[in-house]
């Protein structure tokens, strides 16, 4: 999925916050990829508090068709990247994430687990309502 990255002020408006919260962060680690600098005018992607959460979310739920419970997948996740699998299930359970590095590697973890134990291609796992 791609991020959408929005001036910093129209993110502050969007979120109803002060520009200065988003741009502590900036300041704290100004390799965040959360921040991209266009035209020399700082952007943000929209969803700044929870970077990668809706990507995460989807590829969780790709994952669930084919491992059929929760337990199942955090199971095979742990095995396949050598993470406690307590520790999965509340990345799952929460959705939040301080740092960048955690996330990209759970996406990548899931991202490898659908690829070696799907039949279908991505884009046709859902769950069928």
């Amino acid at each position: 999925m791609t991020q959408k990255y929005l001036p910093v002020q129209t993110v502050a408006t969007l979120n109803e916050v002060e520009s200065i919260r988003i741009m502590s962060i900036y300041y704290k680690n100004r390799n965040d990829e959360r921040f991209k600098t266009i035209d020399n005018k700082l952007h943000v992607i929209e969803n700044y508090r929870y970077p990668f959460a809706d990507e995460l979310n989807d590829l969780r739920e790709k994952a669930l068709v084919i491992s059929h419970s929760e337990n199942n997948l955090c199971r095979e996740l742990s095995i396949l990247g050598n993470i406690n699998k307590e520790t999965i299930r509340k990345y799952f359970y929460r959705f939040t994430f301080k740092q960048i590095k955690p996330v990209k590697e759970l996406i990548s973890l899931l991202t490898t687990y659908i690829n070696q134990n799907s039949l279908f291609p991505t884009e046709e796992l859902c769950y069928e309502y």
